[in-house]
């Protein structure tokens, strides 16, 4: 598990946690990794990054870590589960519509887009005006981009 060592457990919880997290990755390819520990505040990102037999959910996601973490670490501590899931389709799915959707639905203007994203004014601008088709790139800087705003708003226990 990516930076478990940031963690202030015994040896043997961290050792636990990383079979867990081995095995997940081994037979679910789930990896998980801790993002950041202070104040007693755990943040961990879990995401599946193949889908074999079956792909699941954020819920089911989120729902496995905290149980990967339920008595291995104190109870005073506040676990968040950032669950990150993604299709290619939805990917695949990313035009002038969508983006415009998104930016309406997360309360984003052009100007954050650019400041986020070093995207220059007029490339935004003809984008958004349909005078040119999204290349893959931008499709998927677009489709992460706004993910990310969407996950920024951590779930906590």
């Amino acid at each position: 598990m990516k930076n478990i060592e940031l963690l202030p457990l015994t040896s043997e919880a961290k050792k636990r946690l990383n079979e867990f997290a081995r095995q997940y990755k081994q037979f679910a390819k789930i990896v998980v990794e801790v993002v950041s520990f202070k104040d007693d505040r755990l943040i961990v990102r879990v995401e599946q990054k193949e889908v074999g037999a079956k792909q699941l959910t954020k819920k089911e996601l989120e729902s496995k870590i905290r149980v990967m973490f339920d008595n291995e670490i104190p109870a005073t501590w506040k676990l968040t589960v950032s669950a990150v899931d993604f299709d290619r389709l939805d990917i695949d799915s990313v035009n002038v519509d969508w983006i415009k959707l998104n930016m309406e639905r997360l309360n984003i203007k052009a100007k954050n887009i650019e400041t986020y994203t070093g995207i220059d004014k007029s490339t935004l601008s003809i984008l958004l005006n349909e005078n040119r088709d999204l290349t893959k790139w931008q499709k998927v800087a677009f489709y992460y981009f706004f993910k990310y705003h969407e996950v920024s708003t951590f779930k906590s226990k």
